[in-house]
């Protein structure tokens, strides 16, 4: 893999952290922006299979994370970064980007349950009780765990081999 689809992804997901931190919100012009670049540089790595590379990676993107978006347990950026990034990345790598993703929410979420002592409600709730767990109100920029899943991902093996 050459540095052009790394950059693209690393540069995107960070911008997206840092602007999903400090405003809750991701630019609809930076994701616009990343799924053009997406595109673009597969199909000018691979012409129209490359392009097809692109638009199936920012459709996986945009299905895995629309049923959360669904349920409101992210935002519509989260869903529109994912996708872009699928874009960026290509399927392959975006399952990877995804799962890392998915930890490190999960690892942000327990740390907002345990600053907001209610880890043990959460527990009592889903393994005791056996219900979805009562909303605190609590939200965390989802971006931030989306842009570790990119980092990991290009330093960690590919969780589809």
């Amino acid at each position: 893999m050459d540095l052009l689809v790394p950059t693209i992804a690393t540069a995107t997901a960070s911008v997206a952290a840092f602007t999903d931190i400090r405003a809750r919100r991701i630019p609809n012009w930076l994701c616009g922006m990343a799924l053009i670049a997406g595109i673009v540089a597969h199909t000018w790595q691979a012409g129209f299979d490359g392009a097809l590379v692109a638009l199936a990676g920012a459709a996986v993107g945009m299905a895995l994370l629309l049923p959360f978006y669904a349920i409101k347990a992210v935002g519509a950026g989260d869903v529109k970064l994912l996708s872009c990034l699928g874009a960026v990345v290509g399927v392959q790598l975006l399952i990877s980007v995804a799962l890392y993703g998915a930890v490190i929410g999960g690892l942000m979420s327990a740390v907002i349950l345990v600053r907001r002592k209610r880890l043990l409600l959460f527990f009592q709730e889903t393994a005791v009780l056996g219900r979805a767990p009562t909303r605190s109100g609590a939200t965390a920029p989802y971006a931030v765990a989306i842009a570790s899943g990119v980092y990991l991902s290009l330093v960690l093996p590919s969780v589809l081999g």
